[in-house]
């Protein structure tokens, strides 16, 4: 599968595990729950967050998606925001054209710095299962993903 296939895929998996008709607001800064922007992560690609509960990246690489758990703010005087959620992430460009599969823990902060902007920072330990392509030696590994990206909310 070529990575424009993949990207389309993974861009109709997100499209579909979330549907905002079912979900509700829940104190969120943008109108309709959504943020969208531009990020690292798994490699350069297209971010979002859904209700402040769920986020989404596509890109060059792979895809990841994450559920936070728990958020709050660092103190009153700083407007930085914490969280901790739980997630998965599929990379389809490890080195030797290898897939990789992940379950990981974000630990983020992210900071407003204009009307419905907002910039993030995220490191998620993972533990990873290689699928290696040329034998049928598939190994785990641990490892830590970054992230860092802007969005801006609707």
């Amino acid at each position: 599968m070529n990575k424009t296939t993949k990207t389309l895929a993974g861009s109709l998996l997100l499209a579909t595990v979330y549907n905002p008709v079912l979900a509700a607001p829940e104190g969120n800064t943008s109108a309709s729950g959504i943020k969208v922007g531009v990020a690292f992560d798994q490699g350069f690609g297209i971010t979002a967050q859904f209700d402040n509960k769920i986020n989404a990246f596509i890109g060059n690489d792979g895809l990841s998606m994450d559920y936070i758990l728990k958020k709050g703010a660092f103190s009153s005087d700083v407007p930085i925001n914490w969280y901790v959620g739980i997630g998965g992430a599929i990379n389809w460009d490890d080195h030797n054209n290898d897939n990789s599969y992940s379950v990981r823990v974000p630990l983020g902060a992210s900071i407003p710095f204009a009307k419905s902007w907002d910039v993030y920072g995220q490191v998620a330990p993972d533990f990873a299962l290689k699928d290696r392509h040329d034998n049928n030696d598939n190994d785990y590994e641990f490892g830590i993903d970054l992230a860092l990206g802007v969005r801006y909310g609707f």
